[in-house]
């Protein structure tokens, strides 16, 4: 089940998904309605912990951004960032691999689709002891070409 928050004001529809590796799962978490995580409930769990936040709808073969935190690693960990398609065939996007917590973005290019298409965000964090595979759904859509025509009438 894939988390979103839908922040209409913003015009933003931004999908996350986050582990922490300790025994629990978080719940869904809302993006503009403070910190995703108190430093005190950071400091208490164990484990690696990994956050990927992307666009929930991105338009079909455009340059997007996907960005992934990773703290806390315990050893070398290699985390790999893939589509997968109805058919499951993988689409690599990302592989970073770290000892030390790290903050990136990325850009990559979308499919192109007619009209939309609905495939699958894979993230694997992978290490000798610790192997986490998490998987939510992202929307890739056409949108059709807008004109806009400027005049240098003034009123």
């Amino acid at each position: 089940m894939a988390v979103m928050d839908i922040c209409v004001g913003k015009g933003l529809i931004l999908a996350l998904f986050f582990f922490a590796v300790d025994g629990r799962r978080s719940g869904p978490i809302a993006v503009d309605h403070g910190p995703i995580l108190e430093p005190e409930v950071v400091e208490r769990i164990s484990g690696p912990l990994f956050i990927v936040t992307f666009p929930g709808v991105i338009e079909s073969g455009s340059e997007a951004t996907l960005c992934a935190s990773l703290l806390k690693p315990q050893e070398k960990l290699t985390m790999t960032i893939s589509l997968l398609d109805e058919r499951n065939v993988i689409t690599p996007l990302v592989q970073q691999s770290s000892r030390m917590a790290f903050h990136r973005c990325f850009s990559f290019q979308a499919p192109q689709v007619d009209g939309e298409l609905l495939q699958k965000l894979q993230v694997e964090v992978k290490g000798r002891v610790f192997k986490v595979t998490e998987e939510r759904k992202v929307m890739f859509r056409r949108y059709l070409p807008l004109t806009f025509i400027q005049t240098e009438t003034y009123l």
